[in-house]
């Protein structure tokens, strides 16, 4: 079975077996939220009633229109054969079969190139259209599929887990009436992923779920998710017939769905037939028919590539790429791509050696891909280290994905920085993944007094200790503290009570022992500011 060590699988009788289990277990928690986010008529709970979940109703308070998208890349995408580290002898001698040669892959730089499969990606690279994070992930990291997609659905670590989604706790004590006044549209949309613990909140269902493409087909087409006339001319087909009328009637949101997918089309062709494409073509349309969903989820599963890999993972990158290349495509025609950002992850990587069955087994960090209109662009974080792995000869992630996530809702979503960190339980660092251009307050946040400023740190680089020059504009107590990129704090100093004004303080790192890149936050009176340094021997 797959082992929580990721090592090769000797037996494929009890890795089916397995497998078996994991889809299962995944398609009745799926069904599970999946009826109560949409209400199918068997628990008496309403869609209406299942959308609080709390950063999407802040969202659909906010005067904010921007939308996220995020992809998922299910079974543990192999981020070493996805983002190429091309100059690296570990890397080609521990693969001599899987190995993408530097004369096949896509050149970024001397160092790093793409797979060959995601030609179409190159040119958003190149465009700022396209932004790679490089080796993602989180401490301690679980081997296991269930266990590491529910890490990364939630954001929280394994031994917190606790059943809901990382996309809204904080706001959940912050908005506690919305649930007596819902929006008339569904504020998040999954489409065809059975595993929304993203939009779970404590004890409710979030967003609105639809298994599969077909169930969207038919409710575009009459209305309905479920045909009420089809069924056997019996006493128990009316019995099934009552139950699909039932649920019929309890999806309130059945018509402003519909309504939205005949309003909106797409401007391009998804070539390609895939799974992926139609989806992500199903959100352009939505997003163009106006119906206001804020966060979309979809997925492309198959990335488990234990066996026989080098076909099957082009042609999912592939996909990928192709899906993705179309959707920007397609929102950048009309100018709709001003207002979304895409994300893409998956549960975990691979390793760095290939196995006896010419694939890749469990690993531990891969790269996520961040798309839109508004991105900083280029490359975020180091190429994994091959000469420095962990006990287990697996990759260390160099960034927590709650960076990335948490960038996203301060930066995207316009999110106090003291908000994020309650989200994920812990202050993890911001990344700079959109360009300066792009404004990320709402109109209600701009109009706060700005109560402290980070105005320099110098030097920088620094060298066991630094000055640091900010702006207190409310008297209160401040804190400084210094982060690692995968969230620990390794320094930190409480400076008291400052007065309003311009304060010029020292601050020593004697818990830094390496040199790199870290992140330097203020805290004041619940808000904070933060920025990247770099620190030396």
């Amino acid at each position: 079975m797959c082992t929580h060590h990721g090592s090769r699988l000797e037996d494929g009788e009890l890795h089916d077996k397995a497998h078996s289990t994991w889809s299962r277990r995944q398609f009745l928690r799926g069904m599970a939220l999946s009826g109560a986010a949409v209400s199918l008529g068997l628990n008496g709970r309403t869609v209406q009633a299942s959308v609080a979940n709390p950063l999407l109703r802040a969202l659909a308070g906010s005067a904010s229109d921007r939308i996220l998208v995020v992809i998922q890349l299910s079974g543990g995408n192999d981020g070493l054969n996805t983002v190429v580290p091309i100059n690296n002898d570990i890397y080609y001698n521990g693969r001599p079969n899987l190995a993408i040669s530097p004369q096949d892959a896509l050149s970024i730089n001397s160092e790093t190139g793409l797979h060959p499969a995601l030609q179409r990606l190159m040119p958003l690279y190149q465009d700022g259209v396209l932004e790679i994070v490089q080796n993602v992930g989180y401490a301690s990291p679980e081997l296991s599929h269930f266990t590491s997609t529910d890490v990364w659905l939630s954001g929280r670590d394994a031994s917190e887990l606790e059943g809901t989604g990382w996309s809204g706790r904080f706001l959940e004590n912050e908005y506690p009436t919305y649930a007596d006044n819902p929006p008339d549209h569904p504020i998040a949309l999954q489409i065809g992923a059975s595993t929304p613990l993203l939009f779970a909140g404590h004890g409710q269902s979030l967003g609105v779920t639809l298994p599969n493409q077909r169930l969207l087909d038919r409710l575009a087409q009459s209305g309905q998710l479920f045909d009420e006339d089809d069924v056997p001319d019996t006493i128990q087909g009316q019995e099934i017939s009552f139950v699909r009328r039932v649920s019929n009637d309890s999806f309130v949101y059945a018509q402003v769905i519909k309504d939205a997918f005949d309003v909106g089309r797409n401007l391009v062709s998804y070539s390609g037939g895939s799974t992926l494409g139609t989806d992500l073509a199903t959100v352009a349309r939505l997003i163009r028919g106006g119906l206001g969903a804020r966060i979309y989820h979809v997925s492309i599963g198959g990335f488990d590539t234990h066996a026989n890999q080098a076909g099957l993972h082009n042609t999912l990158l592939s996909r990928l790429g192709n899906s993705i290349a179309a959707f920007v495509e397609d929102l950048r025609t009309d100018g709709l791509l001003d207002r979304v950002t895409g994300v893409t992850f998956s549960e975990f990587g691979r390793r760095v050696f290939q196995n006896g069955s010419s694939g890749t087994d469990h690993g531990t960090s891969a790269p996520m891909f961040i798309f839109g209109e508004h991105l900083a662009g280029g490359m975020l974080g180091d190429a994994p280290d091959l000469q420095n792995l962990d006990p287990a000869r697996n990759m260390v992630a160099g960034i927590d994905f709650r960076s990335v996530y948490g960038s996203l809702l301060r930066d995207w979503f316009a999110m106090e920085q003291g908000e994020v960190d309650q989200v994920f339980n812990g202050a993890y660092p911001v990344l700079n993944v959109f360009n300066g251009a792009l404004s990320t307050s709402t109109d209600e946040v701009h109009s706060l007094p700005d109560q402290v400023r980070l105005d320099s740190v110098y030097p920088n680089p620094m060298q066991g200790n630094a000055r640091v020059l900010l702006s207190v504009h409310e008297p209160g107590p401040v804190a400084l503290s210094i982060v690692d990129l995968m969230g620990r704090t390794v320094a930190s100093s409480d400076l008291g009570i400052l007065q309003t004004g311009q304060h010029d303080v020292p601050f020593e790192v004697p818990g830094v022992t390496a040199s790199g890149t870290y992140i330097l936050r203020i805290q004041h009176k619940g808000r904070s500011v933060a920025r990247p340094i770099q620190v030396v021997d």
